[in-house]
């Protein structure tokens, strides 16, 4: 079987809709949907299940995953081997990054890992979401929660300090709060409950109060602004507040500690770029160390 069409396959597999697939392999979705076909056709079984724009894999389409995935893997770990045996290891590393660290520190730093490897190209996916390595969607996972599963090699990246911040000119309009039941009284900016793509992130359920922000956001980025603004208070990583010095930290006793953890699937242990920039990233966090806590 060609390799070329188990990549096609893989890739609508993982993505779930022909135009995903598409984008992600930079190949027309025509394409794609074609090669499908032809692929289904010369198997002579059905891999999906046909739905409007998303696809729902078969039985026979997810014994085809695992055995693709398999043939994945070899190919990574082999080619990895020799491009270590060369001493090769120019190429682009992928890292997937809460929102809050990839825009407000990463970005800042990844400058300084191409000055030190200008062979090696980063991409930074800076999202508020979770990404698999299982199904390669990035080289680099950086998450709130500590890996449990999966053949990873992973690290504790940083802990990091979140406190309640707020606007002189909120606070001058609205008062400042002394104390954790003063919250009540106040507007607070939070995360969207049904989109938290983890438990880290409920800072109103870890105080053990019930509060309810009224403005609600998925990013911390547009949490930040809508601080900063004046229209409400909330928490935010001080690494991230440090960026609006207007900013004022309230409440010294409610401050929350979350960890970031970093790690990668052990096929690429041996692609020498990945092992670099994962040093890379966990020694600057280390160098920086009065900026998270």
């Amino acid at each position: 079987m060609d390799w070329d069409d188990l990549r096609l396959f893989l890739a609508v597999a993982r993505q779930g809709t022909i135009v995903d697939a598409a984008r992600a392999l930079e190949c027309d979705h025509s394409t794609v949907s074609r090669r499908l076909s032809q692929l289904e056709a010369t198997i002579g079984v059905d891999l999906f299940h046909r739905a409007g724009r998303r696809l729902r894999i078969t039985d026979a389409g997810s014994k085809l995953r695992r055995t693709a995935e398999k043939v994945e893997t070899t190919l990574i770990r082999d080619m990895a081997a020799i491009d270590e045996a060369r001493a090769i290891r120019t190429g682009s590393v992928t890292i997937g990054a809460p929102e809050g660290l990839g825009v407000s520190y990463l970005a800042a730093n990844i400058g300084a890992i191409v000055d030190l490897y200008p062979e090696i190209s980063i991409e930074l996916v800076a999202l508020p979401r979770n990404f698999s390595l299982a199904d390669r969607e990035v080289d680099i996972a950086i998450t709130l929660d500590r890996p449990t599963a999966g053949d990873l090699t992973f690290r504790k990246l940083t802990d990091y300090a979140l406190q309640f911040y707020g606007s002189p000119g909120y606070l001058e309009r609205a008062g400042t709060p002394r104390a954790a039941q003063d919250l009540q009284a106040h507007r607070l900016c939070g995360y969207i409950d049904q989109l938290l793509h983890t438990d880290e992130l409920d800072y109103m359920r870890s105080l053990g109060r019930n509060l309810r922000p009224q403005i609600k956001s998925s990013s911390i980025a547009a949490q930040m602004q809508t601080i900063a603004s004046g229209a409400a208070i909330g928490v935010l990583p001080k690494f991230m507040a440090v960026s609006h010095p207007g900013l004022r930290p309230i409440l010294p006793d409610t401050v929350l500690t979350r960890s970031y953890w970093m790690s990668f699937h052990n096929d690429l242990r041996r692609v020498e770029r990945v092992r670099l920039v994962f040093a890379a990233i966990a020694e600057a966090a280390q160098r920086d160390q009065d900026v998270f806590r």
